[in-house]
């Protein structure tokens, strides 16, 4: 099988190619072509002579990926897009579209061994890691389909970002790297469930992206329920890890909590998150809770909560001196939304 061209770094690429192309300037094009100009036909690479091309052909290839199915919302533009695999499997990217800017949610595995209770793709089963080149493959996809480029990356698609933490990391690097999309630091964001080691680990990388903890709930027991693969941390551990993150990466934290009717959605359960922030000196500007009422989903005897819950859920954070915002579903009709990404 041929190599993905997307899964090098430049100095891996150089080396790769060392027997083909011995030039650095060459090496610069060829990372313009995959980056800037975003073109997966090596043929159409012009400024390269036909004899490299065709030798760079028969044993690499610049895409993995292949757009099977596109689907947009009618309510607010949202486009849920499908890949599928050189291996013939399949997963979901999506495009969250306004005016001045786009942001894509991408996934970085195939299936998701987690299992949340709240979201389809727990219910899918894992197959396997993403690559580095099919994470950012996505990006570049996206991209040529909207002829726009993203503004902002999101890892909250399909799989548990820590359980393929080097792919995820390489991928972040390109996606931060100048010579490649030459995204800022502070538009990424990266979720997870809460793998405290992985955690302290990423807070080690240097790459200061915007960290979000999904949380939903705050007791154990309960988040347990919704969790019931939380790789065995205590919310206590994983909100000490945030605060450890916060510290160290000079970044930001955001703590994702998704309300269910009569599951953590009571006022008690309010003020229990924001003592927990307090006593993590998680109260500050550089951290929000982001409020997501539950996305409906097939086979769950889950509900959303009204829309006074929810505001009055808020309400509560915000008193207490926590930034807190609501966010606002998109995708719905087409399942697109938080939780909705499964078969």
């Amino acid at each position: 099988m041929k190599k993905n061209l997307l899964e090098f770094t430049y100095e891996q690429l150089r080396e790769s190619l060392k027997n083909i192309v011995d030039k650095d300037y060459r090496i610069n094009q060829i990372f313009e072509w995959l980056y800037a100009k975003k073109e997966g036909d090596i043929s159409k690479w012009t400024n390269l002579n036909a004899d490299i091309r065709k030798k760079i052909a028969q044993d690499f290839r610049a895409r993995n990926l292949t757009i099977v199915k596109k689907e947009e919302s009618i309510i607010d533009g949202t486009i849920r897009y499908t890949f599928k695999t050189a291996d013939k499997k399949f997963f979901f990217a999506v495009l969250l579209a306004n005016k001045d800017k786009q942001s894509v949610c991408i996934s970085c595995q195939i299936g998701c061994p987690m299992g949340c209770n709240f979201c389809s793709s727990g219910r899918v089963e894992f197959a396997r890691n993403l690559t580095r080149g099919e994470i950012v493959e996505q990006v570049l996809q996206i991209e040529n389909d909207t002829a726009k480029k993203v503004s902002g990356i999101l890892f909250m698609g399909m799989g548990e970002p820590m359980l393929n933490f080097n792919n995820v990391t390489a991928a972040i690097k390109s996606f931060i790297s100048k010579k490649e999309f030459a995204l800022g630091k502070r538009h990424i964001t990266l979720s997870t469930v809460g793998n405290v080691r992985a955690i302290k680990k990423l807070a080690q990388e240097d790459i200061d992206i915007r960290l979000a903890l999904s949380l939903h709930a705050t007791d154990d027991r309960t988040r347990k329920i919704l969790i019931p693969n939380n790789f065995g941390f205590k919310i206590d551990d994983i909100l000490s890890a945030g605060e450890y993150y916060l510290k160290k990466s000079n970044s930001r934290l955001t703590i994702e909590f998704i309300l269910i009717e009569n599951i953590n959605n009571a006022a008690s359960d309010a003020h229990k998150l924001a003592r927990l922030l307090k006593k993590y000196n998680l109260v500050n500007p550089n951290v929000q809770v982001n409020i997501i009422a539950f996305n409906p989903i097939k086979n769950t005897e889950f509900k959303t909560p009204s829309p006074e819950s929810i505001d009055k859920f808020k309400m509560i954070l915000n008193l207490s001196g926590i930034v807190a915002n609501i966010r606002q579903p998109k995708g719905v009709d087409i399942g697109a939304a938080c939780g909705q990404l499964g078969y």
